[in-house]
């Protein structure tokens, strides 16, 4: 399955250690050159910055300024979800890892299927990659990243969990 990631699930992710779990839910990831550079180069200290950097599983993919795409995406979007996007697209991909609402309501206008950290963290409690959510959830909002409610509760009940934040 061909997957394309936003920073916002990388830098997520690296926050409570389980960055590792993208190369064992999806064959390939790909990962466009302006959110590389938006977590690796300029973000250098953001969560996920060396994480990413010695990430041997990343297929990193050029931008092409040019495509008519790209371009209308960069009208709305910031540069790194609107590549991930576009990418996508290109690529034909399965699924776009984004927690960016416009990106996500952009990215299902043009068809895609679109994941956040919560539902990459479904994913692998699913799978048996880790045994709980709830304590994952209650570490993302201790470092600082803002979690709706709503779909907080509506995870943890699905996967048969509560919420340990609250």
């Amino acid at each position: 399955m061909i997957v394309v990631a936003d920073a916002g699930p990388l830098i997520h992710l690296s926050l409570v250690r389980l960055l590792r779990l993208l190369p064992i839910l999806y064959e390939q990831i790909l990962v466009p050159d302006l959110v590389y550079n938006e977590v690796v180069r300029e973000g250098d200290t953001l969560p996920g910055s060396a994480e990413l950097r010695g990430a041997d599983w990343i297929e990193l993919v050029p931008h092409d300024p040019g495509a008519p795409l790209l371009q209308l995406l960069r009208a709305q979007l910031d540069p790194g979800e609107a590549a991930a996007i576009w990418v996508a697209v290109e690529r034909k991909a399965a699924l776009v890892l984004s927690d960016d609402r416009p990106a996500r309501l952009a990215a299902e206008q043009l068809g895609l299927t679109v994941r956040g950290t919560l539902g990459i963290l479904v994913e692998a409690k699913r799978r048996g990659e880790i045994r709980e959510i709830a304590s994952v959830v209650k570490e993302l909002r201790d470092r600082g990243v803002w979690l709706s409610e709503w779909l907080v509760e509506r995870i943890l009940a699905e996967v048969g969990e509560r919420d340990l934040g609250t």
